[in-house]
């Protein structure tokens, strides 16, 4: 796959020179009118493919996806979901860039000279169909937002309460603010359903280059079978062209923002992290997936030292978590004998076995814990949106049904640690979400009891 995405690679880029060479070089004049013969088909039909290969995965995972522990809304569909997204963008941001060169080179035309270098119908679709998707996604996301957010604060205050039940009357707004960053966390598992929506409007925004092929106008169209007059859709498509190229600025600023300000930086990082770790067969035209050389030169390392006799303690944060899990599926029994590891603001629950169960599924994440001998523990928060619990949540009031040995591994962290001030200090404690726990006492807690759990199954 590598091979083929290579080769592919190296002749798309030396045809596009010589492409470039030879309108440079060519001494025959430019025609005036006329089009390239067959391109706005072969668009369309592009365009088409691209939609019909992405319904296709996403009916062969469907298909496929077997019963789980977990039940989710979306469980697997992360691939086809984050697929048919990417090629809505591309779609789109490709259209933007057509129609923007073909308004610079036409900018001193004549309306005839206009039309017979417009861009192809598909262009125009796609455009349409973007902004129709992003529209209606937004609309959506606004309407869950409003319908869940009762439930998800009654949720949060049954948290609160739990957790600080003493808490004095002066505290009531630092209470309320705890309650509110528990509601927004939770919010994570309504973007399931609506990353669906999206993936979905973005299909059916691919699929209407299809009238592109019929030569259908979309004001022409949308006037004539639905009674939308043609001016409001031409300025749907105006919009959707600035929506698009306010969303390219909007790359570019975060790109110069995530050098200058370390917050932003995180989030920048931790997409990054997300889109690169899988295998380049996953994403052929992203940067080198770092998974493939990180994860051999942990299991190297660490099979280093335990070969010298050491005790090896693994620690996590966030994506390293699914760095540290990749690592220890690849070490063999000898080595993990010595092993353990410490999670903490995980995904590997919360996120990653709903979209990718087929490689973090229930089983997986007990094979994880059995390799180590169950010398496992994960920390997490309430507040956190992105880590979460791996096996049961040991919340205040919950009924636990899990047993056995995966039973021990979650261990949930009250945040903030208190909500007044200490003696000591001024301010109360913050609120600490998905930020690293490292100067909190159950951190060292838990290196003690991992380590204690090493030396004694370890002699």
């Amino acid at each position: 796959m590598d091979g083929a995405t290579r080769g592919l690679r190296t002749v798309a880029c030396g045809l596009t020179i010589l492409v470039v060479v030879h309108v440079v070089v060519s001494p025959a004049p430019w025609p005036r009118g006329g089009a390239l013969p067959g391109y706005g088909a072969i668009l369309a039909w592009l365009f088409v493919s691209q939609t019909v290969l992405v319904a296709a995965l996403a009916a062969e995972v469907i298909w496929r996806r077997g019963a789980g522990q977990r039940k989710s809304a979306i469980r697997a569909l992360g691939a086809p979901v984050f697929v048919t997204i990417a090629a809505g963008l591309a779609v789109a941001f490709a259209a933007e860039l057509v129609y923007r060169v073909a308004d610079l080179l036409d900018r001193e035309g004549t309306t005839a000279d206009r039309q017979a270098t417009s861009p192809p119908l598909a262009y125009k679709w796609a455009i349409f169909g973007f902004f129709l998707a992003v529209l209606t996604a937004l609309l959506v996301g606004v309407v869950v937002t409003v319908l869940t957010a009762p439930g998800r604060r009654r949720a949060a205050r049954a948290i609160v309460a739990a957790d600080f039940p003493h808490a004095p009357r002066q505290a009531a707004d630092r209470l309320r603010r705890v309650e509110q960053a528990v509601a927004r966390a939770r919010f994570t598992e309504r973007l399931e359903p609506l990353s669906v929506v999206c993936a979905v409007l973005a299909a059916l925004g691919l699929a209407t280059s299809v009238l592109g092929l019929l030569q259908l106008y979309p004001g022409d169209t949308a006037q004539r079978f639905i009674g939308v007059p043609e001016n409001m859709v031409n300025f749907l498509i105006g919009s959707g062209s600035y929506v698009i190229a306010g969303i390219l600025l909007w790359l570019v600023i975060s790109g110069l923002f995530a050098y200058r300000t370390a917050g932003f930086r995180r989030y920048v990082g931790v997409l990054w992290d997300l889109g690169t770790f899988w295998p380049r067969g996953a994403h052929p035209f992203a940067p080198p997936c770092y998974a493939e050389r990180a994860v051999p030169e942990l299991t190297k390392r660490i099979s280093y030292l335990v070969e010298q006799g050491e005790r090896v303690l693994l620690a996590g944060h966030s994506h390293g978590s699914v760095l540290l899990a990749a690592t220890v599926l690849q070490l063999p029994p000898r080595i993990t004998d010595r092993v353990a590891l410490l999670t903490y603001g995980s995904p590997l629950g919360r996120l990653y076995s709903r979209l990718f169960p087929a490689y973090a599924d229930d089983a997986a994440l007990r094979e994880i814990g059995e390799r180590v001998g169950w010398r496992w523990l994960n920390l997490w928060r309430d507040t956190d949106p992105i880590g979460g619990w791996i096996f049961a949540s040991h919340r205040p009031g919950d009924v636990e049904k899990l047993t056995g040995p995966a039973a021990t591994v979650d261990r949930r962290l009250t945040d903030p640690q208190d909500v007044v001030a200490p003696p000591s200090d001024s301010v109360p404690p913050p609120i600490m979400g998905h930020w690293p726990c490292e100067s909190q006492e159950a951190f060292p807690d838990a290196v003690r009891e991992l380590m204690g759990r090493l030396r004694t199954t370890t002699r």
